[in-house]
């Protein structure tokens, strides 16, 4: 079983209620539609949607063709059941990112909160690739992901926190530069004394690195951005947000 089957439960969703409320989905959708301004009727797919709360927002705002698509059914049914009020509803289905085969051409395809690269990098690539192919031409990929440099400058080696439900969240971070895996290991201690042991990996992908995969691919480099405010990419910026396009004549 890949880590991910584990990692990705009702403990996640408490561990980052922080990073992933209101104020920060509606500026990360900002951010999206200042940089690429699609039609309201465009098709849009929300690559790793979790919860929904980034395909519901679009929705909101009366974006009417939006698929919000994750490999976690329990996820794609909270976004269901978000999503129920809403006059215009986003589809959402449940997709594992490794089987996704761009049986429907998109405007726009966009992967946010560093969800994409949890793989080695063959199969990484592999969706990168995939995800090439499943725009139309002219189509525009937004992808946001944590920055290693950043991250690794700070040399964190433990952290924790508690949940508003009184859930404690001990983590263990360590990095391996030659197979370039940061891995954290999470303790989880809930408020009944369980304790629930939690693995995660992720490739520390510099931005060079990436503009040669993406380039490679096909896409153009239409910016680079260190944050969900539009400033520009620098080596202690938090996030390396890519936004690319798929030029006319390329398949």
């Amino acid at each position: 079983m890949h880590w991910t089957e584990e990692f990705f439960d009702e403990y996640y969703l408490k561990s980052n209620n922080t990073l992933t409320d209101e104020s920060h989905t509606k500026e990360e959708i900002d951010f999206i539609l200042e940089k690429i301004n699609p039609q309201k009727d465009a098709a849009i797919l929300d690559l790793a949607c979790g919860y929904g709360r980034h395909s519901i927002e679009l929705a909101k705002r009366g974006f009417t063709n939006v698929i919000g698509t994750d490999f976690k059914l329990p996820f794609i049914e909270i976004a269901r059941k978000n999503a129920e009020k809403l006059q215009i509803k986003p589809e959402f289905r449940q997709e594992n990112m490794l089987d996704f085969d761009g049986d429907k051409q998109y405007d726009l395809i966009f992967n946010l909160f560093s969800s994409l690269f949890y793989f080695n990098d063959k199969h990484n690539l592999s969706i990168i690739s995939h995800i090439y192919k499943a725009l139309k031409e002219n189509g525009n990929f937004v992808i946001d992901y944590f920055n290693p440099f950043s991250f690794l400058k700070k040399d964190i080696k433990k952290h924790w926190f508690i949940t508003p439900d009184e859930t404690i969240i001990l983590e263990k971070y360590a990095h391996n530069p030659v197979s370039g895996m940061i891995s954290f290991e999470r303790l989880i201690i809930t408020p009944e004394g369980q304790r629930i042991k939690r693995m995660y990996h992720l490739r520390d992908y510099s931005v060079a690195e990436l503009r040669y995969h993406f380039e490679n691919t096909g896409f153009e480099i239409l910016d680079v951005c260190g944050d969900f405010a539009g400033n520009k990419y620098s080596l202690d910026s938090p996030r390396q947000i890519f936004v690319l396009h798929k030029p006319k004549g390329k398949n």
